[in-house]
């Protein structure tokens, strides 16, 4: 007697490690799993199909198809639940300023009175986290979530945003996000180093997950010249020769991911020879005012010196001079010499005689 048990029954989804499983009988073979008439496996030892990255929000028919014999059977998972229009709308998700993830959702249009949302991500097969810092509405409801360090998950990962009320069950929703494909780029921050015959111009990276970066440079050299554009590749300087005054503009391109950014804000920049001889002369100028200032200050300070100097300690009125004053004592003759004086001693003649 022919045996007329399925070869499939209980068939059944593990949400970990995201496995759609069965119990087998009999020696069915050439067995494949189908997810929405679409993705097609072929099973694992004819046990079971796996899947990465799950989907826990989107219902989705999982069909177990059998060669020989030919048999087929199927499940939906996850199983509906809920009002679908309750479940967050619009959920989009996207990293910038390098490693900054944000995202953002809208409440549902049926959403009852008093719903809240929870986001949570799942890395890997580790446990789910859950978003640090969320952002909510005037009505105290959240609707969106910013992480501001992902840099240590390279790919990206799978964004659940589950619903909860009082009064409803409410779906999920999520959002696969790829860093690599999700970026957000901003233009980069030029600055400069110049003289008479260079320019330097730096900026910096301004992607952690793209590491394939286009810089696009627009380069205008004074007033109705024409525009320059160049192009760096992962190179973030460029070396102008004779730049003059120029007007620069700049924006940023993961070209494998077909992501740019906007331009930045036109930054004008003078490096020609006669602002640096007028930049010269303002400053030769500038020190011989400050040496005649710093004179003119020591000259002020030496003046006032002295005379805080005569105020403290005056001269002594009439000071005497002893060695000075002792010859004022003697009275001073003057005469005419060979005439006779008043006051001429008598002198008499002396002759010296030798005896013998």
């Amino acid at each position: 007697m022919q045996d007329m048990s399925p070869p499939i029954t209980n068939l059944r989804m593990e949400a970990k490690p995201d496995r759609l499983t069965w119990d087998l009988h009999g020696n069915a073979t050439n067995i494949k799993c189908i997810k929405d008439s679409k993705q097609i496996l072929k099973a694992e030892q004819d046990r079971y199909c796996e899947y990465h990255a799950l989907s826990l929000c989107k219902v989705s028919n999982y069909t177990v198809r059998v060669g020989n014999p030919p048999f087929s059977t199927w499940i939906l998972f996850p199983e509906p639940d809920g009002d679908s229009e309750a479940a967050a709308k619009n959920l989009t998700c996207w990293v910038h300023d390098m490693t900054v993830l944000t995202c953002r959702w809208a409440v549902g249009r049926a959403a009852p009175r008093g719903v809240q949302y929870r986001l949570s991500w799942r890395v890997g097969s580790g446990k789910d986290l859950e978003c640090p810092r969320y952002h909510v509405d005037e009505r105290g409801v959240r609707v969106g979530c910013r992480w501001d360090d992902v840099s240590r998950y390279q790919g990206g990962f799978l964004v659940q945003v589950h619903g909860a009320s009082a009064g409803a069950r409410i779906p999920c929703k999520e959002d696969m996000v790829d860093f690599f494909q999700q970026e957000r780029l901003s233009p980069p921050n030029v600055t400069i180093r110049c003289n008479l015959t260079h320019a330097f111009l730096e900026w910096k990276n301004v992607s952690h997950f793209n590491r394939r970066v286009r810089y696009q440079l627009s380069i205008q050299r004074g007033q109705g010249a024409p525009v320059e554009q160049i192009f760096r590749d992962n190179v973030n300087s460029l070396d102008l020769l004779h730049p003059g005054t120029f007007v620069v503009r700049i924006r940023a391109e993961a070209y494998l991911a077909g992501i740019r950014s906007d331009w930045s804000a036109p930054q004008r920049f003078v490096c020609d020879s006669a602002g640096d001889t007028l930049s010269r002369v303002w400053w030769a100028a500038l020190l011989i005012a400050l040496a005649m200032l710093l004179a003119l200050l020591f000259m002020f300070l030496l003046c006032r010196r002295f005379s805080v100097v005569q105020k403290i300690l005056p001269p002594v009125p009439n000071v005497k001079d002893p060695l000075w004053d002792l010859g004022q004592n003697y009275k001073l003759v003057v005469w005419d010499i060979g005439q006779p004086s008043p006051e001429d001693c008598p002198v008499a003649q002396v002759q010296v005689q030798e005896t013998a």
